[in-house]
């Protein structure tokens, strides 16, 4: 099955957290780059992919959380 076909079949809270996995990825990446950046527009591209990322994490855990639902086997919350 192709993932958009992949992508159909899975329900809301199995959207969410695959969401909330792929953000924690991005974000480890953003604080990652930003560690090692010396030039003042990178550095400040990266802060504000940082801040947005956060934003987003944070929507997504309150919808898994009002939702019940589990990350591993622990209660998102």
């Amino acid at each position: 099955m192709d993932k958009r076909g992949r992508q159909q079949s899975l329900n809301d809270g199995e959207k969410i957290l695959i969401c909330i996995e792929e953000i924690q990825i991005k974000l480890q990446i953003a604080k990652q780059s930003f560690a090692y950046v010396i030039d003042e527009t990178l550095m400040d591209s990266y802060i504000y992919e940082i801040i947005a990322l956060t934003k987003k994490y944070e929507y997504f855990l309150r919808e898994a959380k009002g939702m019940g639902l589990t990350f591993y086997g622990k209660k998102i919350g």
